[in-house]
């Protein structure tokens, strides 16, 4: 029975893990297509004249990235954290710390996916598209609902992980810097 739980868990963190490499490739995608938009208007500026609706464009696609990298970050503990008073209490401490900083930022991370729903729900009704290629606001809003729920998934995850590395006696591995 055991192994079976083991496995199922090992199962989940190789899929939270190959979601969030995912959403790094999706999020690196983004900001080379932004990238490419603003060296194809700077070079039609310089030329002819700059694409239009490039900067609608660009705002979204990096809005996007900074959304697609959060899983990976929480998988990573990339997120900051100082202990310079709780690592002299050892690793014990270190785990609980890292335990309430993981439900903290899974809170947080909660909310901010709460209120972006109501958001989005909003941009939906109200119809606003941006001011010059007149697209609607919602789809980009839409998308990152969608990254923010997928980061609230890890979030838990990562509290799983927490607790059964805890229950195994190991010490809870943070990223370089992230302790």
């Amino acid at each position: 029975m055991a192994t079976a739980s083991s496995t199922g868990f090992d199962r989940l963190e190789r899929a939270c893990h190959g979601l969030a490499a995912s959403l790094v490739l999706f999020g690196g995608l983004c900001l080379v297509v932004a990238c490419g938009l603003t060296v194809a208007s700077i070079l039609g500026g310089l030329t002819l004249r700059p694409l239009p609706g490039e900067i609608e464009l660009v705002e979204a696609l990096c809005g996007l990235a900074v959304f697609a990298f959060l899983p990976y970050c929480q998988l990573k503990r990339g997120h900051v954290g100082v202990d310079i008073l709780i690592s002299a209490f050892g690793p014990k401490a270190m785990n609980w710390t890292q335990l309430i900083g993981d439900i903290v930022i899974a809170v947080l991370i909660g909310l901010v996916t709460w209120r972006h729903a109501v958001g989005t729900m909003d941009k939906i009704s109200n119809g606003e598209t941006t001011p010059l290629l007149l697209m609607p606001v919602w789809w980009g809003f839409a998308v990152a609902l969608a990254l923010l729920v997928v980061n609230v998934i890890v979030c838990l995850f990562v509290i799983a992980a927490d607790i059964r590395d805890m229950r195994r006696g190991k010490t809870i591995v943070a990223a370089m810097g992230a302790h």
